[in-house]
């Protein structure tokens, strides 16, 4: 059974084009807890429709991306899906025994740039990406970068809620993304909390109602507020000095070299004598993010060049290649393409 496929559950109504169910959930929280997580948990698996081993990798698939699926005990497998697509953004709320997940590397064409936000209900997750390795637990959430291979698992029972967002959508919030991917981070209080508690009321009530673009449009505008409130200030950076010292660092040396892309020298060790940091140091700061200093240079650069010529503000190719530090013109040119 895929996610689009109906349950056989006298509870199910095919109202709603927007939604996509694996199983139907009834749920009986009542009000006065809804911010306590460690209510959030989804409810026994004998009250609801599940998913064998083969259903379920499909199903996987089908909602998130490509994963090689695998289970400790294929023939003891259960696990039930419930997913509800806005207008780009999706959220789910997930419970499975033992699995586990590999995502590979991703070939040159892969377009689906997108990260998935995890939070522990109950139970365990241990994921690791790009020599990050964490344990997750209920009250706290991590983030998953798409285009990166990674390791999720968990060796008991869990419940999760997913949101899976592209990242064109967060485009003030890719230095953060980059910098706590792989880290767990904690919904104490706050935004994340809040963030918790939308989720589950979107997937009830896209469940049980039919919206029209403009409601789904506003939900979804909302369900995003929550997500930037959410990974603006995660707990744990703004409780370690460590990061928050790491994090100016970062943000000198990106405004140094935004103002001086033009110069095809930006070497580390200028940019380090610029910022008054060590070049060991600085090749430090970049170590936890998926690129090295040079690889986000040459990106910065790209970007740059591809603003200039959508906005025509130009004579020739070469003039863009000098705008942005590039004295060979058909290098430029090969890299850009």
């Amino acid at each position: 059974m895929t996610a689009n496929h109906k349950p056989n559950n006298p509870q199910y109504t095919d109202q709603n084009p927007s939604v996509e169910l694996s199983v139907t959930v009834k749920d009986t929280l009542d009000d006065k807890s809804v911010l306590d997580t460690s209510v959030l948990a989804i409810p026994p698996i004998g009250r609801v429709q599940t998913l064998d081993a083969f259903d379920w990798k499909r199903t996987i698939n089908d909602t998130y991306f490509d994963l090689d699926v695998s289970f400790r005990q294929p023939n003891k497998f259960s696990g039930f899906l419930q997913h509800s697509k806005l207008l780009d953004i999706g959220v789910s709320r997930y419970y499975a025994n033992t699995v586990h997940y590999d995502r590979g590397v991703q070939s040159s064409d892969y377009t689906d740039d997108s990260i998935l936000i995890t939070f522990p209900i109950t139970g365990d997750v241990h994921f690791a990406q790009k020599g990050r390795q964490l344990t997750s637990k209920p009250g706290q959430f991590f983030i998953e970068l798409s285009n990166l291979p990674y390791e999720f698992y968990h060796l008991h029972e869990a419940s999760l809620y997913v949101i899976k967002v592209p990242l064109a959508l967060l485009t003030a919030q890719i230095r953060t993304i980059e910098r706590q991917f792989a880290r767990s981070l904690s919904i104490d209080e706050g935004a994340g909390r809040l963030l918790v508690f939308q989720m589950r009321q979107i997937l009830e009530f896209m469940q049980s109602h039919q919206l029209d673009d403009l409601e789904i449009k506003i939900l979804e505008q909302q369900l995003l507020n929550l997500i930037v409130l959410t990974l603006s200030a995660p707990k744990e950076v703004m409780m370690s000095n460590t990061s928050s010292i790491q994090s100016v660092h970062l943000k000198r040396i990106e405004h140094y070299v935004y103002l001086n892309l033009e110069n095809p020298a930006l070497t580390p060790k200028k940019v380090a004598a610029a910022c008054h940091i060590s070049v060991r140091y600085l090749h430090k700061l970049f170590a936890d993010l998926p690129y090295s200093f040079s690889e986000w240079v040459k990106e910065l650069r790209l970007k740059q060049a591809n603003h200039i010529l959508k906005s025509k503000s130009y004579v020739t190719i070469e003039e863009v290649a000098h705008k942005v530090g590039y004295g060979d013109q058909s290098y430029f040119s090969r890299i850009y393409k």
